[in-house]
């Protein structure tokens, strides 16, 4: 999955809650520099209501920032088979207001929509914070670390991102319960180790080799450590440091509990009051 040169994907039926943030979203477009594919899903029900509020919209967006844009028009059917496309082809983010579900939904649902997209979508997602205000500038970007080697990938791509837009690059890891499954850690290193000060020092090594890795990107890095629970650590960094975007790679559930609460990405967005980039890795 890719995050940088590709377009902000923003789809919508022009009649549904997400519609009223298209402004957001174009401004947002215009602030990170990438063009904006405004898809309008069609469906059976309010069409020509439907188009003529899409007509407003468009029309109402404001000319000389800086925004491209295009507009394209699909049946509801063809909205899967559409993404699927724009993956295999420009690649590109998409733009979603996800739904946030008590837990009675869960028991009944499992996932709210962005989980099950960040899953099994074809695209990574930003999910936009509850209230649709997005940053008119980005000065600081959080990239959570779970020293997973899979999220290599992921760091190189929101290090890039940050240089784009000329902001600084936090990279936070939290000590605490959210562990890596075996397969996903140096498991000889870490059986080889005899206390653990030592366990700790593998951690505290991988930290800053992956700091190093983002700042080979010529970007400004910031580094941080915690303990405790990792989203609750990293909401709380993002309000005490006032961090425009967070960056997040995802991995789907690991744990039980993954699946009842969510992951650790799924519960920032929850409760995150800035947008939050995902990307599957």
């Amino acid at each position: 999955m890719r995050i940088n040169n590709v377009p902000l994907v923003f789809t919508t039926t022009a009649i549904d809650r997400s519609f009223a943030l298209l402004p957001n979203v174009a401004a947002f477009a215009s602030t990170i520099g990438r063009p904006l594919r405004i898809v309008h899903v069609l469906g059976q029900r309010y069409r020509s209501y439907a188009e003529r509020q899409m007509a407003a919209a468009i029309e109402a967006l404001p000319s000389g920032n800086g925004l491209v844009f295009e507009l394209l028009k699909i049946e509801s059917k063809q909205r899967r088979a559409f993404l699927d496309e724009i993956a295999s082809t420009t690649g590109g983010i998409l733009a979603m207001l996800p739904t946030r579900h008590n837990f009675i939904n869960r028991l009944l649902a499992m996932m709210s929509d962005y989980e099950k997209f960040m899953i099994e979508g074809p695209l990574p997602i930003l999910a936009l914070p509850r209230n649709g205000a997005l940053p008119t500038s980005i000065e600081r970007i959080l990239f959570p670390l779970d020293l997973s080697p899979r999220s290599d990938d992921p760091l190189d791509q929101a290090a890039d991102f940050a240089r784009s837009v000329g902001a600084e690059l936090h990279l936070i890891y939290a000590f605490g319960d959210d562990r890596l499954l075996p397969s996903e850690m140096d498991m000889a290193a870490r059986m080889a180790a005899r206390s653990p000060r030592e366990l700790y020092q593998i951690d505290k090594d991988r930290i800053n080799a992956l700091a190093e890795r983002a700042r080979s990107h010529g970007v400004p890095v910031v580094v941080s450590t915690t303990e405790g629970r990792a989203h609750t650590a990293i909401l709380n960094y993002c309000n005490a440091e006032k961090i425009d975007l967070a960056i997040m790679a995802t991995h789907g559930p690991r744990s039980s509990e993954d699946i009842w609460h969510g992951t650790t990405t799924a519960r920032v967005i929850k409760h995150a009051s800035i947008p939050v980039i995902a990307m599957r890795c």
